[in-house]
């Protein structure tokens, strides 16, 4: 949202923040409008998933398929974390015995990263499409081992479960 900040047409910001607001939703209604007609026409008895229309899209656009094997073959896995388990920042050592984790995690990622690269050149020499290549690296990630997928973010565990 953008509010006008012209000096010369005098509007205060609540009225242009209820103005953009009214024409959002609008356009929302119509939106939703439309989706429902579309919704109750379309012959398909479920609505595509993201990830259905994500490998759709690698499998018929080879320039998105390029790319995207590239970015999972050559970009390495980070820890992820929660600041909510972090050890106050005045406990320096607590801090730096938790934060290690993160060191150790990305020496685990970068063996994973080169065995990635692997799978990528040995493929791209055979002459496989790149389509190809990002299924199999997806194989391969979903292989790993599940403490590492669920540290890298690759899955994701309810502990309130």
């Amino acid at each position: 949202m953008i509010l006008n900040s012209n000096p010369y047409q005098v509007t205060n910001a609540a009225s242009q923040y209820q103005q953009t607001q009214a024409v959002s939703n609008k356009e929302s209604t119509q939106a939703s409008t439309q989706t429902d007609k579309m919704e109750q026409s379309s012959n398909e008895p479920q609505r595509k998933l993201a990830w259905e229309g994500f490998r759709e899209k690698v499998e018929s656009d080879p320039s998105f398929a390029a790319e995207i094997a590239e970015a999972v073959t050559f970009i390495p896995n980070k820890m992820m974390i929660n600041l909510n388990e972090a050890p106050p920042l005045n406990d320096v050592e607590a801090f730096t015995k938790w934060a290690s984790k993160s060191d150790e995690f990305d020496k685990e990622a970068a063996v994973v990263t080169e065995q990635r690269i692997e799978i990528y050149n040995k493929m791209k020499n055979e002459g496989a499409t790149d389509a190809e290549i990002f299924n199999r690296i997806m194989d391969f990630n979903r292989a790993l081992p599940l403490d590492y997928q669920v540290k890298a973010g690759m899955l994701a565990v309810d502990t309130h479960a």
